[in-house]
Parts: structure tokens; sequence; C-alpha cells
């Protein structure tokens, strides 16, 4: 199979795995001092794809996981690609309504927990039983903490990693299912994003075209698996061009460079507020004396001064991108080294056909804003479709074009230029958030009467916050403090307002009496009550 001019040497995850397993004792991932070599890689997915076939495990089965990174994560990953299990990674951030919806939305068969997310698990876990369910338990809790609950009906997963060690026979072909990967929605909670092997294999090959690797470059990861970065970026390009990815348990940008510099780091790949916040470290005499050549990132409404600020204080080359999961890895939209004209994220670069089309579904000329559509050029490059929402891949997909609901224009040569976010869909810190989500949450307040959830700008990442606005219910006692605590314990941290600001009346519409949420936007923050002001810091659960 070939893309554009590159003759691929594996078309589904499956082979790729077993390819690159000959590069033997060559470490593919380091993770907290341990080391995953290619052939271990390869062989502890032999030994998790035959334990999961013992199991019951069949092709196109659902293998979801609620695990932290970690070597045994790649492991199950690959394994689940060997038979042409489909792997479900879920957001570790998740808790409560939004964790039993996305667990029973993936139907899996088999669920795999890390012991430290239990105290999250366990309180839904009587919401999300499946009578043929296999319930896989990684490490065990600290402390005794839920030890006797998570020793009931769990399957250890050190006896995953006891299966034969020869590769399973199966046909696995690159058009199969092989991923199911979370968003945030525009209407509600997490939906599922179907994405085929093909999927992967382009945003490979624009790793190749941005960053020119070879198997000496040393990619430092920042990412979660449940992400499209955290995965198909951090660890398969590196897989697929035989070097070596550093993998981190968390973010810590305190400890980036530190890491950069002892892992001799060349290339990296981070959204935005990641790259602002590594650039709000106080600075350091050394801060340009690291090897990192090159990093990409998805900068969104970034400001150029700020890229060019954080290129010229670390030394490091900047790439801007622009995709989303449901167009594949890596951005469809990318700068190249030779090709990144002064405020443009550059072009389709052969990827996709674009269009920006106005709110009738006409292309707008060069110049003039309206929604980004694509469609694909390579087939599986894009999502298979939402899973269990053939709706909602109608929707997005209407008049064979992928709506992504993203605001842009492109110049007279054809470069794309981003403008912001159509509907109510907040883009916070690399996380989508569907403001109707969190207005249900704010909605089972006593004190709340009605309420509106909107983004509004942030000026230290460049992306938006989350405010609340409430109708306080007659004769109601209300401190905004309360709300914010009330939410914490029901959705995850992220998706937790900071501002907060009581309205006497709504604006409504005259034709429907909807809210009209661009009214709410453009009252800013000013006078609005802040938890950051105050010095409150939301709980994360994981």
């Amino acid at each position: 199979m070939k893309l554009k001019d590159y003759t691929l040497k594996a078309t589904t995850i499956r082979d790729l795995v077993r390819i690159q397993g000959a590069l033997g004792d060559k470490p593919l991932a380091i993770l907290d001092g341990e080391t995953l070599t290619y052939a271990q890689a390869d062989i502890a997915a032999n030994r998790v794809a035959n334990s999961l076939i013992a199991l019951g495990v069949r092709k196109g089965d659902v293998v979801a996981t609620y695990l932290y990174n970690s070597l045994d994560h790649i492991a199950l990953w690959f394994g689940c690609a060997k038979i042409g299990a489909i792997w479900a990674p879920m957001n570790i951030a998740l808790i409560n309504v939004d964790l039993a919806h996305t667990i029973n939305d993936t139907g899996a068969r088999v669920l795999v927990v890390d012991a430290g997310l239990l105290k999250n698990y366990l309180p839904i876990r009587d919401r999300v039983v499946r009578p043929d369910r296999i319930e896989v338990l990684r490490g065990r809790p600290q402390d005794g903490e839920a030890d006797g609950e998570a020793g009931d009906g769990w399957t250890p997963f050190d006896a995953l990693l006891d299966g034969a060690a020869e590769e399973p026979v199966c046909d696995v072909h690159w058009s199969d299912p092989a991923g199911l990967i979370f968003t945030g929605g525009s209407t509600g909670l997490p939906k599922g994003t179907l994405v085929a092997n093909a999927w992967y294999f382009p945003g490979i090959y624009r790793y190749y075209e941005m960053f020119r690797p070879t198997s000496d470059d040393v990619h430092m990861a920042i990412g979660q698996m449940y992400h499209t970065i955290g995965s198909a970026v951090d660890i398969l390009s590196p897989l697929y061009f035989g070097m070596t990815t550093v993998l981190g348990h968390w973010f810590s940008a305190s400890r980036f460079w530190d890491t950069v510099r002892a892992h001799r780091a060349t290339i990296s790949v981070v959204i935005g507020p990641a790259l602002l916040t590594l650039n709000g470290q106080p600075v350091r005499p050394d801060d340009g004396d690291n090897p990192l050549r090159i990093i990409g990132t998805a900068s969104g409404g970034m400001p150029r001064s700020v890229v060019e600020a954080f290129s010229a204080r670390f030394g490091v080359d900047v790439l801007e991108l622009y995709g989303q999961t449901e167009t594949g890895p890596l951005g469809c939209f990318s700068q190249r080294i030779d090709d990144r004209p002064y405020h443009s994220l550059g072009t389709a670069n052969g990827w996709a056909d674009v269009m920006i089309g106005d709110r009738h579904g006409q292309p707008c000329a060069a110049g003039v804003v309206g929604e980004i559509l694509l469609r694909p050029v390579y087939p599986g490059s894009f999502m298979l479709g939402y899973f269990n929402r053939p709706d909602k891949y109608a929707e997005s997909c209407r008049d064979l074009w992928f709506h992504t609901g993203d605001l842009g224009h492109l110049d007279e040569r054809g470069y794309l230029h981003f403008d912001g976010r159509v509907a109510h869909v907040i883009s916070r810190r690399g996380e989508n958030i569907a403001a109707v989500e969190v207005e249900s949450v704010l909605l089972t307040h006593p004190a709340v009467r009605r309420c509106a959830v909107v983004g509004v700008p942030s000026q230290e990442t460049g992306d938006d916050e989350v405010k609340a606005y409430v109708e306080i219910a007659a004769d109601a006692a209300f401190e905004p403090l309360d709300l914010i605590k009330h939410c914490e314990d029901r959705i995850a941290y992220f998706k937790v307002p900071r501002y907060v600001e009581v309205l006497a009346q709504f604006p409504l519409s005259a034709t429907k009496g909807e809210i009209e949420r661009h009214k709410l936007k453009a009252l800013g923050v000013n006078g609005a009550w802040d938890r950051e002001a105050v010095g409150y810091k939301v709980r994360r659960r994981a």
C-alpha cells in the first residue's frame, strides 16, 4: 500500500509491531526508569493477544482501558491489534456520570482498570455491569484502598502476560476497526470515534514530512495514551521509524527539560496549552542548552508571538498544525520546515480536500471566514464513524464534507488560518468540553434555577476557560465555591468552571426563547467570581 510516493512497510499495527520486533534489544519506550525493547513489545503483545483469545475475545470485540500511561498499557494496545480487537482507551480524568456513560457506550468485552483508579471506578461499578464482561486489574490498591472489592471477580493483569509467545493467527486488514478514541461532543457526553488501522498510518507519514526523523532520534512524549497524540504520535510514529520514545506518568512542565536533556530527546509534539505552560516556567540560564531540535504544536488561537518567543527562548524550531481526532493523527494541515507562511497553519499537503463553507454550506471566497470543511483523499484516513451514533456521523458528514465545527479562512495562496470555534464546545488545555454536560451538573445544584456555560478567552493559555452563568432560585442561599465543590464530585476536573457569574435574567432570542450565548461570551470575566483568584484548586481524581 502506498501513501503519496511512499510504500509502507506495514498497513496494520499488528504487522508493524512484528516487523519492528526485529530491532531486538533497542529501547522502544522508556517510562519512569523502566524500558520496553522492540523485541519485548512484540512478544508481550503476542502473550496478551493469546491470553485475550483464551478469555473469549475475538476480532471486532472491544477492550476498554481505564489506565495510566505504562509499558503494560502499550503491550495491551499492541495485543489487541494482534487479534483485530478494538482498543478503547478512556480518559483517566473521567468520573461518575461520564465514566459510566463511556464504559457502557463501548460495550466492552474486557475492561482493564488501573488499581490507582479504583476509587473512581468502584462507585459506578454497579451501573456498568455486563454479564459476560471480564474485568482485569492492573496493580494492587495502595494502603488497602478498595482491596476487598477489587479482589472480587477480577483477573490480574499479570495473567495476561502469561500467554503463549507465538503470534496468534488472525486475518487483520488495514480497513478493519482498530481503535475507539473518545472525544468531547458538542451535544453531550463523550462520544467514541471509531478508527481503522489505516487511520494511523497517514499520521506516521506526516510525522516524517514534518520532522524528517531517523532511527537515532529520540521522541519526548507528553500525552496520555487515551489521546491521539499520546498513542498514535508519541508511540506509534517512533515505533515505525525505529526510534526510542520517552513517556511519563503525567506531563510535568517543571521536569520536561531535565528529562529532555537526560534522554537526549530531539523531537516532541505538544498541545498549545502545554507549550504555554513550558514557556511560563521560571527562566533558567540553560534554557537554550537542550538537544530538542523540533516541536510540533496544535496551537489553535495562540498568538504567533508566543510561538516565536518559545522558539527563541529554548532554541527549538516549532511547526504548527491543525486537525482533529476524526481527521487523523498529527493534523491533516501542518507547516513544513521549508513551507510555513507567516500566520498560516500551512496546507493539507495532499492529505485532504478543504473548503471554507458559509452557514449554508456554500464555499467562501479567499479571506472570508467560515467553517472548515474537510474530505479525505486516502481511504480509511478519516474516522469510520461515531460509535453507536450514526446520527451524529451523518450530521457531521453532511453534503459529503466533514464539518469540523471550527472557523477559519484560506488566503489567496490556499493556506489555512484558524479563526475560532463553532457551537458550544469549549476547548481547554487540550480537552474538548461540551457545555451541555457541565450545565446538566450545574442544574442538579439546589440553588440553580437556570444556567449556561460558555468559553471565555484565557490570557494565560491562548485557548478557553470555562465560565458558568447561573440564575438563582428564589430565596435560595448561594455561594460560588459551593457550586464548584458540587461540580468537582461529578465531572472531570478540567470541566469544572473557573468563573461563576450570577444573572438576574438571561438574554433570550425572540424567536425560540433560547439563551443567546454570544451575548454571554461578550460579557467577558469582569465582575465574575474567579476560583483561581480566591486560591481554590480543583481536586484531581487520577
